[in-house]
């Protein structure tokens, strides 16, 4: 009896031995979270990635625009963030204040990232205090898309640099002296153009480390008036974004002569626009108060959530997906613009005037407030300015409540920074 007990753990032990050969459990994939088309565009570098590093599989998943902000907030609240997050810069001061994300500053130092080589805008973006929490990967600003015949119609051989050239521009292309059309299309809705507009100004949207609006300043107040007058003088028509309905076809029509739009425009334009028109359109950079003007800095960078069980192949896969020749094919498919400037070097970017000037102006970008409730403080700003020029405030009652409506927004981080004597 004893002997066949003797064996049969023998047996077991045996067994036992050979199942983590035979059964053994799979490598946990790396989890990478991106927006939108580029997250599926990602799943191409991620088969990629993974050719060259056999021992890190990757699983990435696409989340939509719409849906991705809740969805990473809940995965927070769950512990279940991934191990990569591809996150919009306006984001990063959110999660930074949940404190959410690894700070990178030591793996960049081991790294062959040239963070000195991407544009001010951006890296500013993901510097919170003194930590480096993410890597920029794509960037995105705002500036003038226009009609070159027709601002050559009016007598203009090139987009003015400055507030007062660019009213007059407007003038002579807007109204009776078009048939009534307008120079310039920017809808209520679209908030970018407002805050890129107040970037320009001589002292900052938010005051006293962001804990209260500085919207009555002299030079944020001259800011917003002078996209209140955009409207009131007929430069730019009172429409919402709903009520715009093909951009495309407009611009063609000739229905308005300037946009300010983003980069994705570029291929858009290039796609949509007939034939005729493809060398009838330019980019310029946004004019200032006083001179060639700051634009807002955006775009999405690449982070480690502070939970990531993979932190190590996190940064692998970031370094790789930041290395100029993939930010480089990462822009041919998906017109996404590097961060990095040497990536740009080898692309068609600095071969082609209309992109080229992004480079200009990404060179001249600010970031937004770094603070989590600044969505919602701008959205606020894009409906105080609709309803200033529909007549419904004043400009000056509209400033009044938007700093109140800061004072109230950021209460928590008042709160807490006063706690630490810093506010």
């Amino acid at each position: 009896m004893h002997t066949d007990r003797r064996r049969f753990g023998l047996a077991l032990a045996s067994l036992a031995a050979a199942m983590p050969v035979a059964c053994a459990r799979p490598e946990r994939p790396l989890r990478i979270w991106a927006m939108g088309l580029e997250g599926e565009a990602l799943d191409r570098f991620g088969r990629d990635f993974e050719a060259l590093h056999p021992d890190m599989p990757v699983r990435i998943q696409a989340l939509p625009w719409g849906a991705g902000h809740e969805k990473l907030l809940t995965a927070f609240a769950a512990d279940n963030l991934p191990d990569v997050v591809a996150l919009g810069n306006t984001w990063i001061a959110e999660f930074a204040a949940l404190g959410a994300l690894q700070p990178l500053n030591a793996r960049l130092a081991q790294s062959t990232i040239t963070l000195d080589r991407y544009f001010d805008g951006p890296r500013k973006a993901v510097t919170v205090g003194d930590d480096i929490l993410g890597i920029p990967w794509y960037v995105d600003t705002r500036l003038l898309f226009y009609r070159k015949d027709l601002l050559a119609k009016a007598g203009f051989s090139s987009v003015a640099k400055t507030w007062d050239g660019w009213d007059q521009q407007l003038a002579a292309l807007s109204g009776a002296r078009r048939g009534g059309k307008y120079g310039l299309l920017m809808p209520f809705a679209e908030y970018e153009p407002l805050v890129a507009f107040c970037l320009q100004a001589d002292e900052p949207i938010l005051m006293d480390s962001a804990t209260r609006g500085g919207f009555r300043q002299k030079s944020i107040r001259d800011s917003f008036a002078y996209a209140v007058s955009l409207y009131t003088r007929g430069f730019a028509n009172r429409l919402t974004h709903s009520e715009v309905t093909d951009v495309y076809s407009s611009f063609a029509r000739g229905d308005f002569a300037f946009i300010i739009t983003g980069p994705w425009n570029l291929a858009e334009f290039a796609r949509r626009l007939p034939a005729d028109m493809q060398g009838k359109w330019a980019t310029a950079p946004l004019p200032g108060p006083n001179g060639p003007g700051v634009s807002s800095a955006g775009g999405v960078s690449m982070c480690i959530p502070k939970l990531s069980r993979k932190p190590d192949q996190a940064f692998a896969f970031i370094q790789y997906m930041c290395a100029p020749e993939q930010a480089a094919a990462f822009y041919e498919q998906t017109g996404d613009l590097p961060a990095d400037r040497g990536a740009w070097q080898l692309t068609n970017l600095m071969h082609d005037a209309r992109s080229l000037t992004f480079f200009d102006q990404l060179n001249r970008t600010r970031p937004p407030p770094q603070v989590p409730e600044w969505e919602r403080i701008a959205n606020e700003m894009g409906a105080a300015l609709e309803r200033v020029v529909r007549g419904l405030t004043t400009l000056d009652a509209a400033l009044k409540s938007l700093d109140e409506f800061a004072w109230r927004a950021l209460a928590k981080r008042r709160s807490l920074l006063e706690a630490r004597g810093v506010a």
